[in-house]
């Protein structure tokens, strides 16, 4: 028995798709052509021709992307790449409002600003750095005007008070604070006020720029 080595013969194309049995075009119009095996169709009448060509395995074909727009696998320039965080320094200033847990609130917000600034000092993005480098120095800057104030309230209600003394008919005569004591008390209700406008205004704007209280003592520098 011999064996012949017969040549490999390509594959048959596919039959054409035909119109239906008694199907007629309309007038001025033809169906076109079959193009050859393995090549693509003709663009229809009023549709714009794509590249057709092929690129190397991982380029883009020619004219790919379309001018005005980023290729695929690249951040657009002002925004991260998809499946991150946006960059921007937001959330260091909404973790502020910690301050407003009752009786121990400046203090845990005062420690979650110093850990999210250390956090951040290996950020390669300036605006993420400043923004939490700032919202510590508020953190601690707050903490700090509250214990000057209450102190400085505590001394001027202790220290301005008259003694208490009574008549003959035993009603009591003095021992109520100077009305200096007020100014503390006013200067505690402001300071609360300017924190609430900064930490609002922080958590808006640290997405674009750096936001950096006034009243904020710069403990950390860059």
């Amino acid at each position: 028995m011999t064996e012949e080595n017969d040549a490999v013969q390509p594959p048959e194309p596919p039959a054409a798709p035909q119109p239906p049995a008694g199907y007629q075009p309309p007038a001025g119009y033809s169906l076109p052509a079959q193009p050859p095996y393995g090549q693509a169709p003709a663009p229809y009448p009023g549709q714009p021709a794509y590249a057709q060509a092929s690129a190397p395995y991982g380029q883009a074909p020619t004219g790919y992307p379309a001018p005005g727009y980023p290729a695929p696998g690249y951040p657009t320039p002002g925004y991260a790449p998809y499946g991150y965080p946006p960059i921007s320094g937001r959330r260091y200033w909404a973790l502020l409002f910690l301050v407003y847990i009752p009786y121990v609130g400046a203090i845990v917000a005062a420690i979650v600003g110093i850990v999210q600034r250390s956090s951040a000092m290996r950020s390669p993005h300036p605006i993420v750095r400043e923004n939490a480098r700032w919202a510590a120095n508020w953190a601690l800057s707050y903490v700090l005007y509250l214990i000057v104030l209450f102190v400085l309230l505590i001394t001027i209600g202790v220290g301005t008070a008259r003694p208490r003394s009574y008549d003959e008919y035993g009603y009591s005569d003095g021992g109520e604070p100077s009305g200096w004591i007020a100014v503390p008390g006013l200067l505690i209700i402001g300071i609360g006020i300017y924190c609430l406008v900064t930490l609002i205004r922080g958590t808006v704007i640290s997405e674009r720029v750096v936001h950096r209280p006034a009243l904020a003592i710069p403990f950390f520098r860059a």
